[in-house]
């Protein structure tokens, strides 16, 4: 498996780290061949050379393109290699079989380099989803990437296992309590049943030995949980964990309060500011409403008073040329109208009289 540290910045998808915590684990990939990929397929692998594939192994260019888990074991006459790609999908993929196909390529070119000269490889690969029934073109669990039959001649006959949790009943769920607790979570991410199903995910824990390891998947599963569950959920949540965790006295307690209140908290202060963004959109709405409405009554006013001082002009004007034609001095004129003696002998010019 291409284990990427935790912490790296790359890794920020909850479904992501929770799936790969999973993983990880030899044990839980070896329950997974055992109980999700046929028998006659199984007895290719011999599960006591299994071993996760290192991220030393590939470029790192190309890490984030790769499968989210990536294992390579031998035959169990030890003559062939044997590789198994598992994928993780959350959200629509319809070309998820293009993806399948590149990491493949990968896996040829990290065999090539590792086994020169030995023969092309077993690889067996696996697509777990748990979105929507239909973002995986397959009805399953034996999927093809083309899956037109007329156009299967022309395409290498490359397959892959679908393991859709949303069609799988809870009594189809096997494994180990690792592999169990992840599926189970998964199918139940996104849904108020969640809150029904909790007790149940969490009991799957007394079936673990009590090391750091079981601990540190616990907190896993809560942080995982904090990311991805629904926000309306959280509260409610956490009250039925911490409740269950109180009873068994687990250590992990403090934990959940801490992780849940920074998320809780956190989304107080997405919904206010929020509010304030939504608050400070309408006031300058208002403001702009308002400014429009001033400037429209003051255009108003503006143009009223504009065509006062042309009527105003035209009568001035008028008064002007009819004092000129009365022979009246331009002295006279200016006095009356308050024009300019010079404003008065324009006017005066335009009627004719000098």
């Amino acid at each position: 498996m291409y284990l990427r540290d935790m912490d790296n910045k790359k890794l920020t998808h909850p479904h992501d780290k929770f799936f790969k915590d999973a993983f990880s684990r030899v044990q839980t990939v070896q329950s997974f061949i055992g109980h999700y990929i046929l028998p006659e397929d199984a007895a290719l692998i011999d599960l006591s050379t299994l071993e996760a594939v290192k991220d030393s192994h590939i470029n790192p260019d190309l890490q984030e393109l790769f499968s989210d888990a990536v294992y390579a074991a031998s035959t169990p006459d030890r003559t062939e290699h044997v590789y198994l790609l598992f994928e993780h999908k959350s959200y629509p993929d319809p070309m998820v079989g293009v993806q399948l196909q590149k990491n493949i390529a990968m896996v040829l070119q990290y065999h090539q380099r590792q086994h020169a000269g030995e023969g092309i490889p077993v690889i067996f690969t696996t697509v777990i989803c748990h979105g929507k029934k239909s973002i995986i073109p397959c009805e399953g669990p034996d999927c093809h990437f083309v899956s037109y039959q007329r156009c299967q001649p022309f395409f290498l006959d490359l397959r892959y296992i679908l393991i859709d949790l949303q069609a799988m009943g809870d009594d189809q769920i096997k494994g180990d309590p690792c592999l169990r607790i992840l599926f189970l979570t998964l199918k139940y991410i996104h849904s108020h049943e969640l809150l029904e199903k909790i007790g149940d995910i969490l009991v799957i824990f007394k079936e673990l030995d009590e090391d750091i390891g079981t601990n540190e998947y616990l907190k896993s599963l809560i942080t995982y949980l904090v990311g991805a569950a629904p926000e309306d959920l959280l509260k409610e949540l956490k009250g039925c964990m911490k409740e269950i965790l109180e009873m068994e006295k687990n250590p992990v307690d403090s934990f959940l309060d801490e992780i849940f209140e920074a998320r809780i908290k956190k989304k107080l202060e997405k919904a206010t500011a929020e509010a304030t963004r939504k608050g400070m959109e309408k006031g300058i709405k208002i403001g702009e409403e308002k400014g429009i409405r001033i400037g429209e009554e003051k255009g108003k006013r503006e143009g009223i008073k504009k065509k006062i001082e042309e009527k105003t002009v035209i009568r001035t004007e008028k008064i002007v040329k009819k004092m000129a034609a009365s022979g009246l001095d331009d002295e006279i004129i200016s006095s009356v109208t308050g024009l300019t003696l010079e404003e008065v002998r324009k006017l005066r010019d335009e009627t004719g009289q000098s």
